[in-house]
């Protein structure tokens, strides 16, 4: 019989290629035909072993050609009871010859009576397992359930039900194509033998079948016709479409509760089956069915309302008790299937009056005919104009709010351009900001406007005021427009947009508990707009991202920053500007993650990306700026301060000298001249980002209190330690105002705080402080050798203090740490070494010392 190398991965051999109840239970059994020869086939190895015989893998001995075939032989004790089925079978397989069913090659009986047949030997994947592994989706898996449908009705054709078809039974070829094994338990109908006698073993053998696939009359003992393969095929079909079984019992029923589930329970509709799953709670026995849903390609819901309607009818049909409700062939089975995927009607889904309204119409067909046409005429005429007068009436009341909000909108903007008017603002040159305002204060004035109109506004001063660094401002008529856009439910896109923007905002205003709920509503639009396959999605995500870094957890950022990147390479193509700027934002979660080598790549592809726009665009400038950022950390200095002064003199020029972003900028450029010993230059640089943020009155306050640690940082390289613990205790009361407390930059600025009290001698307060950044450094998920870092200074302090096995314990793990991770700075490393050396050289322990620097040699 045929046999495949799936068959041989999962030891199921016979239920595999015979599709009979027999079980191969002692593979050892029948190995004595090993190498004999039988119809010019040399018998290599047994494939499978069942009560009636054994399957044996045979290739030729000729050597005429060179070919492989199953070879199954039927054991001499078996031959009265069996003997007279296997014949029948042998003469089933004699009078199928269909590319779609595996072929007899050769039959007959060896010299000493052992009946056996020569099939072909087909290599492949078993239905189900061939679908799933390939995620198949429904419309891929109904067009391969129709080809194997075209060979079962191939085989009705010749008078032959399989009565036995289950994706056991189905081989799916490398190229894709199905094959139909195991006729051994095949109802012959019709053929030119003994009849009487084939007719006599088929009652006898009825009941060698597979429940689970079975049908009720199978069940029963009752007549078996092509309708039993119908209903085995609806359930084959159920299995593909869900990938659950219709009669879902426990694993401890026994046989007899799943026939009687068979021939009494309905099953459930396979949209139900899905729906439930779905809800059941999940277990190793019920796991998750999402991923059950992403074999096809769909996620749960979306496989549940995909089932309802036609191929639950479908399905159902071919499901139904009784033989006579059933499809009457499978040739109509496979008609509705073909209906469904051209999208016409499905037989299934008609109901009784349509029948009788048929018969009717067939009994007087020329009267209904000329009375139909009529009526047809006369009710389209009447839709027609009916939809006409609707379409005329909705389109010039759309015209007429279109024109009125066109109206407003203009008016509207001249007032905001009327402040450039010189008797207006009497020769003073309006900026961005200016103009800004006072549209800000416009449309407070002005409650006439529509709420369209007012909302668009809103939201648009909203999104300007975040992008001029002042989040706060911006939340205020961010929230104010989504209060009148909640009001309109026939705008979600709508509603979305803000809802994102204001995430937006008040993440950048640091309120992060608040961002992070409207964020969770910006999905939940996100995925009842369908919109899970969209740019606006993957923008979504990257936000997302964004959020996840600031709150410091940035294993997710990278989850959702990977996540948009696939769906826009997706949507976009893989160098569109857009995969340029998630690359970008990629780049910078991977430089918290100490990830730096993965950083310069994705940053140095987005530069890549960006060479197609101009020289000035924003987001090109941005990667230039994230890839100076990267080289930095990496010890390149010079590189990244090229990179910095050309992104500075570029944002100059778009953004002027009042904003955020060249903020950013003079932050990282003053980070390089520290590097480069050039203090006075990083002094000025800095002093020139705070003055931005104070004359935009930016609430960045992450980014603000960044400045103020870098700036203490430089003071403490000048020795004026004092004016850097006042400006270090000032950020930190900044950052308990507006910062989640367990934030990488609290922590930084505690440390920084901690070596100013050290330098001051100011012990108790150092450990203290010291002690906390250690830990909400490790609270943060910030790399290990940061909390090192501050552990080491801590030694310090504890050593100071006088207690001394304290202080060793935290010089030397934090030394072990900092010297065996690769991603920690060398200036730590080396001030990890001196405390380490000075504590052991102070207490005249050298002997300790040296053998830990020769452990953490090399």
């Amino acid at each position: 019989m045929a046999v495949t190398s799936d068959n041989l991965a999962r030891n199921r051999p016979l239920t595999r290629t015979l599709g009979t109840s027999l079980r191969a239970e002692s593979f050892p059994e029948g190995r004595e035909l090993i190498g004999r020869v039988i119809a010019n086939y040399r018998l290599v190895e047994v494939l499978g072993r069942g009560g009636s015989g054994a399957v044996y893998l045979a290739e030729r001995a000729d050597q005429q050609f060179s070919g492989k075939a199953a070879v199954k032989v039927i054991d001499r004790t078996a031959l009265f009871d069996l003997g007279l089925r296997f014949r029948a079978e042998r003469q089933i397989l004699a009078t199928l010859n269909h590319p779609n069913i595996a072929r007899l090659l050769d039959a007959g009986e060896t010299e000493d009576g052992q009946p056996y047949l020569v099939m072909e030997y087909v290599e492949g994947q078993s239905l189900d397992r061939y679908c799933d592994e390939r995620r198949l989706d429904l419309t891929q898996r109904l067009r391969l359930f129709i080809e194997i449908c075209a060979a079962v009705q191939y085989a009705h054709q010749n008078l032959i039900i399989h009565r036995d078809i289950k994706p056991a039974n189905v081989l799916i070829t490398a190229d894709g194509a199905p094959k139909l094994l195991d006729f051994g338990i095949a109802k012959l109908l019709h053929t030119g033998v003994d009849l009487g006698r084939t007719a006599e073993l088929t009652r006898m053998n009825d009941r060698v079948l597979t429940p689970e696939y079975a049908s009720p009359e199978q069940i029963t003992g009752g007549a078996i016709t092509t309708a039993s393969d119908v209903y085995s095929l609806g359930v084959v079909l159920y299995r593909l479409l869900t990938g659950l079984r219709p009669y879902d019992l426990p694993d401890s029923s026994n046989q007899l509760e799943l026939e009687r589930a068979i021939c009494v329970i309905d099953a459930p509709r396979p949209s139900a089956a899905v729906h439930r799953a779905m809800h059941a709670p999940r277990s190793p026995a019920a796991p998750d069915f999402a991923e059950n849903a992403a074999l096809r390609r769909l996620t749960p819901e979306k496989l549940r309302r995909r089932l309802i309607g036609d191929l639950d009818a479908i399905v159902m049909r071919a499901l139904r008790k009784e033989p006579e409700h059933r499809y009457s062939s499978v040739e109509r089975l496979v008609a509705d299937i073909r209906a469904h995927l051209s999208n016409e009607p499905v037989q299934a889904r008609q109901g009784n009056w349509i029948y009788f309204t048929q018969r009717f119409v067939r009994r007087h067909t020329v009267a209904v005919a000329a009375s139909a046409g009529f009526l047809v005429f006369l009710a389209g005429v009447a839709i027609v104009m009916s939809i006409q007068r609707q379409n005329i009436a909705a389109a010039l009341e759309q015209a007429m709010h279109d024109r009125e909000r066109a109206e407003k909108v203009s008016q509207f903007m001249l007032n905001i351009f009327s402040a450039a008017d010189p008797f207006t603002n009497f020769g003073r040159e309006p900026t961005a900001r200016i103009l800004l305002d006072q549209a800000a204060r416009d449309i407070q004035n002005d409650l006439t406007q529509q709420p369209d109109v007012r909302a668009r506004l809103l939201e648009a001063i909203g999104r300007s005021y975040r992008r001029m660094g002042q989040p706060d401002r911006a939340v205020v008529y961010l929230q104010e427009a989504l209060e009148i856009k909640r009001k309109d439910t026939h705008e979600a896109a709508g509603v979305a947009s803000i809802v994102t923007e204001l995430a937006i905002a008040l993440r950048e205003e640091g309120r992060i508990d608040e961002s992070d709920r409207y964020f969770s509503e910006a999905q939940a639009i996100s995925a009842r707009l369908q919109e899970d396959r969209s740019e606006a999605h993957a923008e979504l995500l990257v936000d997302l991202a964004r959020l996840e870094k600031v709150r410091g957890h940035t294993p997710q950022a990278l989850e959702y920053a990977a996540q948009a990147l696939e769906l826009m390479r997706a949507l976009k193509g893989p160098s569109e500007p857009a995969i340029g700027a998630i690359l970008a934002e990629m780049a910078n979660i991977m430089v918290w993650a100490d990830d730096l080598a993965g950083a310069e790549r994705a940053a140095r592809e987005a530069v890549e990306i960006y060479q197609s726009v101009p020289d000035h665009h924003p987001d090109r400038v941005m990667a230039d700026y994230v890839l100076g950022d990267i080289l930095f950390y990496r010890g390149r200095i010079d590189d990244a301060a090229v990179l910095f002064e050309r992104a500075l003199a570029a944002q100059r020029r778009l953004y002027g000298s009042v904003n955020n972003t060249v903020a950013d900028t003079l932050a990282s450029l003053a980070q390089v001249r520290i590097a480069q010993n050039k203090f006075t230059d990083a002094s000025e640089l800095i002093s020139e980002a705070l003055e931005a943020h104070r004359a935009s009155q930016s609430t960045a306050y992450l980014k603000i209190g960044y400045l103020q640690t870098m700036l203490a940082t430089l003071w403490m390289k000048k020795s004026r330690f004092a004016e850097a613990e006042q400006l270090l205790r000032d950020t930190l009361d900044l950052y308990a105002q507006h910062v989640p407390p367990d934030h990488q930059y609290v922590a930084s600025s505690e440390h920084y705080l901690g070596e100013a009290y050290l330098a001051q001698r100011k012990f108790a307060a150092a450990s203290e402080v010291l002690g906390a950044a250690a830990q909400r450094w490790t609270r943060a998920g910030a790399p290990a050798w940061r909390s090192a870092r501050s552990a080491s200074a801590l030694g310090e302090a504890l050593y100071e203090l006088g207690r001394m096995e304290e202080a060793e314990q935290h010089l030397v793990s934090s030394y072990r740490e900092l010297r065996a991770e690769v991603a920690a700075d060398s200036e730590s490393k080396r001030v990890a070494r001196e405390r380490i050396t000075r504590f052991y050289e102070a207490t005249g322990e050298r002997g300790k010392l040296e053998a830990l620097l020769r452990e953490t040699r090399g």
